[in-house]
């Protein structure tokens, strides 16, 4: 993993180990990650941990809620905009992939960690996603009211599948690669969106 700023640890210690968790989380899983291997990434002793965070499921539940939360902010804008339903369901898709770009490593923890959480930690989880899920649900219900998207549909199912498509960016974008977010963003929309046109 990339080294972990001295400076950071000394001036923001939960900063630091929040990043190193979701690091781990990313790399070897929630359950793979233990309070010891976050202490020596830090360089804290594991005991010290405890001083910062109350333990690695509450650590989880903050990346989960606060990735999710950027994904919300990111879309509810457009769930209420002016414009037809299906341009508001391109801009969605697009500023999607714009999280997903800003730091894709979270975005792999949000996605497929948070079904680790405790009994708990899980409904609030569940909570936020189906928050997110939401805005989806909303603009389509405007789209078929408005005649633009197939009246046949399941709507469920055609909500679930762009958002699997979108959920699953983080494993494949990269940051270097030949195409920007803004235009994977827009290949991504012609192709999800074609099946959906009335």
């Amino acid at each position: 993993m990339a080294s972990v700023d001295k400076a950071e640890v000394d001036s923001k210690p939960r900063v630091a180990i929040m990043n190193v968790a979701m690091h781990l989380f990313g790399k070897q899983g929630f359950n793979g990650t233990s309070m010891r291997d976050i202490a020596n990434a830090v360089g804290l002793l594991p005991g010290s941990l405890y001083a910062h965070i109350n333990s690695k499921d509450a650590v989880l539940l903050e990346i989960v809620s606060d990735g999710v939360g950027r994904f919300i902010s990111a879309v509810e804008p457009h769930v209420a905009a002016d414009g037809d339903p299906v341009g508001r369901l391109r801009k969605m898709i697009g500023a999607h992939v714009e999280v997903v770009a800003d730091n894709p490593e979270r975005s792999q923890v949000v996605f497929h960690q948070w079904r680790f959480l405790s009994a708990d930690n899980l409904p609030h989880a569940i909570e936020r996603r189906r928050r997110y899920e939401s805005c989806f649900v909303k603009v389509f219900e405007d789209g078929l009211r408005a005649g633009q998207i197939r009246q046949d549909l399941n709507l469920r199912i055609a909500v679930l599948t762009i958002l699997g498509a979108l959920n699953w960016t983080p494993e494949w974008f990269s940051p270097d690669g030949r195409l920007s977010a803004s235009e994977i963003g827009d290949l991504m929309a012609d192709t999800l969106l074609a099946g959906i046109l009335a």
